[in-house]
């Protein structure tokens, strides 16, 4: 079972008493209290006949006096006192009952018994005493009491019930539900209840915060949910740019497409090339040197080297050496070669060819020659992969600071991709970066 770390700070007991109280006889100093003028004394009148009519049996009347004296001078120990002799009333009226629930409530807060308090509290709702906008405001109440007890079962379900009765409730408070679920092993009402808080928080016009996604992360981890993990990282990622979310969403993607070439690299390119990103471990750097040295982009493999053995990740030493070098090698072969290979494609009738050769360019980091012969293929038409190609546009529109050429781009790999495809995902994790404002070049 897995142990989840919840912070319910919402949760403290409240320490001010619930705005319930009753008079259940008249003032003494009513009479000196009316109103002067005759237009006073008419609205009165007219709200008084308006009021409904408490109907107090005659032996609940005889004891209340000096009960309601008590509750007026705050000796709640003596209301608690009389509470047994009013309860022991033969034929009592629904609002003698009524009020004795309401000064149980105040009494037995009042000297600060929490237990009690909380049985007063469950009896008053389970009797239908409680006005509609008191009851969220109870079981809130109740939340509070048994969370302070440890009893997490009936911390949720009364938490559970303030926010089915709250019209307004605040996105954490959302979070705060979606931990009870999360601490109650009910991973699905938790991931369902936590992006509730996420969407409410977007309708706001607020950023969701970071820890919510990252409990739906756990939550869809428990409920093996790859499909729903991924898009949550997505979003996370869009949010919040980090080489570790970056590391689950290409792993992800690693295990969904058998380690398919094309959407590996791009998705590779995606996290290595935001300045916020990077990928977390040695073997994701290793990976994404390997397949960019089998695409033909071997200056990819060198860029993502240099920034793994930056960061700390990748040992700089030995084979990791040698491969930098091989890497630069082979940038310094295709720097030679290049511009024939372009004179060459700009002959073809197929724009594949030019897509190649761009992707060489964007290999020796020659980006805006990269854009020039891409965007020629695409227009050449004959491109295999027509969202493959608008990725690699954006990317290298990216790098020379062109953000709203390179959105243009994105848009135009996602059309091209097939629905849910890997590649309209990646073209997404561009565009909300280009949304979020990390721009700027990757280093190297």
């Amino acid at each position: 079972m897995t142990a989840w770390n919840l912070r319910l700070s919402g949760l403290a007991l409240a320490g001010a008493a619930l705005a319930m109280a009753i008079a259940v006889l008249p003032a003494a100093s009513a009479q000196e209290d009316k109103p002067k003028s005759r237009k006073e004394r008419a609205a009165a009148a007219a709200a008084e006949a308006e009021a409904p009519k408490a109907d107090y049996s005659k032996e609940f009347r005889k004891l209340a006096a000096p009960v309601q004296t008590a509750v007026n001078e705050k000796k709640w120990a003596d209301v608690i006192a009389a509470l047994p002799q009013l309860e022991a009333i033969p034929t009592p009226t629904q609002d003698d009952l009524k009020a004795i629930a309401t000064w149980r409530l105040q009494a037995t807060q009042g000297v600060g018994d929490q237990d009690a308090f909380a049985a007063a509290i469950e009896d008053f709702l389970a009797k239908g005493y409680a006005e509609p906008e008191n009851v969220g405001a109870m079981h809130r109440q109740l939340a509070a009491h048994y969370s302070a007890k440890k009893d997490n079962a009936r911390t949720l379900e009364h938490f559970q019930k303030f926010v089915d009765a709250t019209p307004d409730v605040e996105p954490d408070e959302y979070e705060t539900l979606g931990r009870l679920y999360l601490q109650a092993n009910q991973f699905a009402e938790a991931c369902q209840t936590l992006g509730t808080a996420i969407d409410l928080s977007r309708g706001k016009g607020a950023k969701p915060k970071e820890m919510w996604f990252q409990l739906r992360d756990r939550c869809y981890i428990e409920l093996k949910d790859d499909a729903s993990r991924l898009a949550n990282l997505e979003a996370l990622v869009g949010e919040y740019p980090d080489k570790e979310y970056y590391g689950r969403i290409v792993a992800l993607y690693q295990a969904q497409t058998n380690d398919d070439r094309v959407v590996m690299l791009n998705a590779y390119r995606v996290a290595v090339s935001d300045p916020d990103g990077g990928l977390a471990t040695v073997g994701a750097y290793l990976n994404y040197a390997d397949t960019a040295m089998n695409a033909g982009s071997p200056g990819e493999a060198q860029r993502g080297l240099e920034r793994g053995i930056k960061e700390g990740l990748v040992p700089d030493a030995g084979t990791n050496q040698q491969l930098v070098a091989q890497a630069k090698a082979a940038v310094a072969s295709d720097k030679k070669t290049l511009p024939a290979e372009a004179a060459s494609a700009a002959k073809s009738p197929k724009g594949e060819v030019d897509v190649k050769v761009g992707l060489g360019f964007f290999s020796t980091g020659d980006y805006a020659q990269a854009v020039e012969v891409i965007r020629r293929g695409i227009a050449k038409g004959g491109v295999t992969r027509l969202d493959d190609a608008n990725l690699l546009l954006g990317a290298a529109l990216i790098e020379l600071g062109k953000h709203d050429e390179a959105r243009a781009a994105f848009e135009a790999a996602k059309a091209a991709a097939p629905a849910g495809s890997h590649l309209g995902r990646i073209a997404d994790l561009w565009l909300a970066r280009l949304t979020r404002g990390g721009t700027a070049p990757a280093a190297g």
